[in-house]
């Protein structure tokens, strides 16, 4: 025969002390859950950024490594600029080959291109034209954010009376505004991810 305290049930301490422990397991569950959430969040930025740079610098690659050496119409129409020209200040205008064109447009392959550097923002646009006018629009895109240098170096031809790297081209001397460089050197400093460097052979 069973006692009356065999068929005791819980006293009312004991069921606060369960559901006080249950409420503490049930924080510390959802507390984890909550930071595995934010370290996969934190995760698939820095992977998005990531894919980010190496898009930017494979595009990069490619239109340096495409130069051509035709100079183009300044907007005024009264001069022209050279094939390939940088200032020194974080900006570089050239020809580039190569343009792909799966539409079949009434267009030629040459693209004229630039890259500059504008409050932390790399921008890569370009003309729907070798020789625009005044009321041509600029096409482009922001290719990278949080930037703090952009730069872009230039070695003139081997062989030339002073083959060296220099922000400028065409550099001071004998140059037309057809002349490309041997080479291309390009340093990117991206905030959260370090020194980018490339050197780029460019094509004959």
């Amino acid at each position: 025969m069973s006692s009356h305290a065999d068929l005791r049930g819980f006293t009312l301490i004991e069921l606060l002390v369960a559901l006080g422990i249950f409420a503490v397991m049930a924080t510390l569950a959802f507390g984890g859950l909550g930071e595995a959430v934010t370290q996969s969040e934190r995760l698939d930025g820095q992977q998005r950024r990531w894919h980010g740079v190496q898009r930017a610098v494979r595009l990069m690659e490619n239109d340096f490594a495409q130069l051509r050496a035709r100079p183009v119409r300044a907007i005024l129409g009264q001069d022209h600029e050279p094939a390939l020209q940088a200032l020194g200040a974080g900006e570089v205008n050239f020809t580039r080959g190569g343009w792909l064109n799966p539409g079949l447009l009434p267009r030629a392959e040459l693209q004229r291109v630039r890259y500059r550097l504008i409050d932390g923002r790399l921008l890569r646009e370009y003309w729907p034209v070798l020789d625009p006018i005044g009321a041509t629009e600029v096409g482009g895109e922001v290719l990278l954010e949080e930037v703090d240098e952009f730069r872009v170096e230039f070695l003139s031809e081997p062989g030339a009376a002073q083959a060296a790297w220099t922000a400028f081209w065409p550099p001071p001397g004998e140059f037309s505004d057809a002349a490309l460089p041997a080479g291309v050197r390009i340093k990117v400093v991206v905030r959260g991810v370090g020194t980018i460097a490339r050197l780029i052979e460019v094509g004959r």
